[in-house]
């Protein structure tokens, strides 16, 4: 990752090996929404170019209870794509924690489902508006959503303009875990503590094959698993990782 690089739209910060970005609903009011994609994908392709990070936590705030993104004309296909974050954030490789806080609508709930671990403040509530004001969700919620929580639902929470509760999500399988206010920061440290001290190579092999395996059948799937595990065993962090189980030490995995 550069460093020094400071982005008008979203905060960035490393520690260790996690890579936290910071985006608050209020630049979409702000700022060119072109602009605030931009950023996103030059900050998402560093990641995925930078071998110190090991786990992305992404926090999405918003107090705006009546948040509603303004709809924004498309000529073409490969206009919406310039403006898709969520498919930006999709692409990283390493896992990514989401932590949501607050009115988590339309565009806000989209970035948030392309993330691997997602967790929220008790307070916090979740929907996809967007029919309310004629239009559909357009960066990725019609597919990432049902794949999440099931077509059912999915359905009727993008038909009715629904607004669901953190209860009513983490029920849903929409939320991982809820927390409150004042317990998330070290709920969110705990978690990304036990992810850094995991094999990276292996994290990513892991969100590879659910991810990819999605779009295949059972059968390719399970293939696709077995090559991950044989290039898995060409790794330093296996032999680290054997030697720990036969030593009884904790392994200190190094991404190699």
């Amino acid at each position: 990752m550069s460093k020094g690089r400071k982005f008008t739209s979203i905060d960035v910060s490393k520690n260790n090996y996690t890579t936290t970005i910071v985006l608050d609903s209020s630049v979409f009011s702000t700022l060119d929404y072109k602009s605030v994609c931009s950023e996103f994908e030059e900050i998402c392709t560093e990641i995925n170019q930078d071998d110190q990070t090991h786990v992305v936590v992404l926090i999405i705030e918003n107090t705006n209870k009546s948040y509603s993104l303004k709809s924004i004309n498309f000529d073409t296909v490969a206009s919406i794509e310039e403006y898709r974050i969520a498919s930006k954030i999709d692409k990283i490789q390493c896992p990514i924690i989401v932590v949501m806080k607050g009115y988590i609508f339309d565009n806000l709930l989209e970035i948030a489902l392309s993330g691997d671990i997602r967790v929220c403040t008790i307070d916090s509530v979740f929907g996809l508006k967007q029919i309310n004001n004629g239009f559909l969700p357009w960066d990725g919620a019609t597919q990432r959503l049902p794949r999440i929580i099931g077509k059912s639902k999915s359905v009727e929470m993008m038909l009715s303009g629904e607004v669901v509760t953190s209860e009513q999500s983490t029920n849903l399988g929409l939320v991982n875990y809820m927390v409150s206010q004042s317990e998330i920061e070290k709920y969110i440290a705990q978690l990304v503590v036990k992810l850094e001290s995991l094999a990276p190579i292996a994290l990513r092999y892991v969100k590879e094959a659910v991810k990819e395996g999605l779009d295949m059948n059972l059968r390719q799937g399970f293939l696709f698993e077995s090559d991950l595990s044989i290039l898995l065993h060409s790794t330093k962090d296996r032999e680290i990782g054997l030697n720990s189980f036969k030593t009884k030490e904790p392994p200190n995995f190094i991404g190699e």
